[in-house]
């Protein structure tokens, strides 16, 4: 394409070039003096030549800036892609990261479940022999009917209207109304302190060796 532009240019240029020797020919008061037709056309090829190259450097400036032009945009379009790729990468990071812990603690949800299933089977087998299941319900009903019942015998028994004593009085009674006074035996009280019992075992000692002693 370059050499037809140029083959035309020349043909033009030549032209031009025996239009002026002919037009320097016909008028002689406007020109100094003839000059021969190869130096203006060298000439005239010379200018046009470098015309050419004046116009091929624009050119190929102009394409070697679109070149880097280009080249620039492809770089930030590839810096661009790698920040998008490594914040993507960062994104799914940290969620990979909660996914394996979810997994994990997935997996030990299902093996705790499965370990106490297994211990609930065990004791079920364990206590099919040897114990039986009861309600709450049913066991309050029945400690309170046994609670009821043991109201009921104590208020028979030592209730209000009842004639019963301890021993401790019947034997005091005794001694009192029976022909052979004396101080009845001292029944031990368990919540006396140590001082008390020993004076009652002491008293019981005395009166028992006086009782053997009547007896003889």
């Amino acid at each position: 394409m370059a050499k037809l532009q140029r083959g035309e240019s020349e043909c033009e240029l030549e032209k031009a070039v025996r239009v002026s020797v002919e037009m320097s020919d016909s008028s002689e008061d406007e020109g100094p003096e003839e000059v021969a037709f190869e130096e203006s056309r060298s000439a005239a090829l010379k200018s046009e030549e470098e015309k050419l190259q004046a116009a091929k450097r624009e050119k190929e400036l102009l394409k070697e800036k679109r070149r880097k032009r280009q080249q620039f945009f492809q770089e930030q379009k590839k810096k661009r892609l790698l920040s998008d790729t490594l914040l993507e990468e960062f994104d799914t990071v940290p969620q990979k990261q909660k996914k394996l812990s979810d997994d994990r603690d997935e997996e030990k949800d299902k093996k705790q479940q499965k370990l106490t299933k297994s211990k609930k089977k065990k004791a079920s087998r364990s206590l099919q022999g040897n114990c039986s299941v009861m309600r709450l319900k049913d066991e309050s009903a029945d400690s309170s009917m046994q609670q009821s019942a043991m109201d009921f015998i104590q208020a028979r028994l030592y209730g209000s209207g009842t004639l019963r004593t301890t021993n401790a009085e019947l034997l005091s009674l005794e001694k009192k109304r029976g022909v052979k006074k004396g101080a009845a035996v001292q029944f031990v009280n368990k919540k006396w302190g140590a001082e008390q019992k020993a004076k009652a075992e002491k008293s019981n000692k005395r009166f028992i060796h006086r009782q053997k002693l009547i007896t003889t």
